[in-house]
């Protein structure tokens, strides 16, 4: 369909080359499609974006929400890890978006970008909080610099991880052992001691 066939090339054209470089006609010829089906469809190139942003934050919230609050605390945020480690092999230009969205926000960060992460936030802090009151994790820990800190731990590593490979050179499921190693190191910070 053309509409999604826009959706796929526009996805990757913003990724790769920012939002101001990406023209209608480019965005058209990349799908294979008339330039007028972007207003038809969007009502325009930020209409576009828009829904490209939505359909890849949408994505990630659906599944982060999809964990089991039954879990313990631990057994939640170690899902949580594996499945941004997994939200990363399937949606590589994420964080291209989230990352630009964050340092010049004036596009669609609040409109979009900030209510996805914000119900990724209340999904850690309410975890970590639990864990806490559980006497799982440390008293002294404040829930919303612990979620933060996870989701930056685990980000950052995506974001840097060409720099990583050039460092690291390229480790058999490098990225699954990062997380494992992320994970424990995280948790055994958290854990009452």
């Amino acid at each position: 369909d053309k509409r999604e066939r826009l959706i796929v090339a526009a996805t990757r054209l913003f990724a790769q080359k920012g939002y101001a470089a990406v023209s209608i006609r480019l965005l058209a010829q990349t799908a294979n499609v008339n330039s007028a089906l972007v207003s038809y469809y969007f009502g325009g190139k930020e209409g576009l974006y828009k829904e490209v942003l939505q359909s890849q934050f949408h994505q990630v919230v659906a599944r982060i929400e999809n964990i089991d609050k039954a879990l313990p605390p631990i057994q939640r945020l170690e899902c949580f890890a594996w499945t941004m480690a997994q939200i990363h092999q399937d949606f590589p230009y994420l964080l291209r978006f989230g990352h630009s969205e964050m340092t010049n926000p004036p596009r669609c960060f609040a409109e979009i970008i900030q209510p996805n992460i914000a119900r990724l936030y209340q999904f850690l802090h309410q975890t970590v909080e639990e864990g806490v009151e559980a006497g799982c994790f440390r008293a002294d820990i404040n829930p919303g610099y612990a979620a933060v800190g996870l989701a930056s731990i685990l980000n950052f590593y995506f974001i840097a991880r060409p720099v990583a490979n050039s460092i690291l050179g390229s480790l058999e499921n490098q990225d699954g052992e990062y997380v494992r190693q992320a994970i424990e190191l995280y948790l055994h910070g958290l854990e009452r001691r």
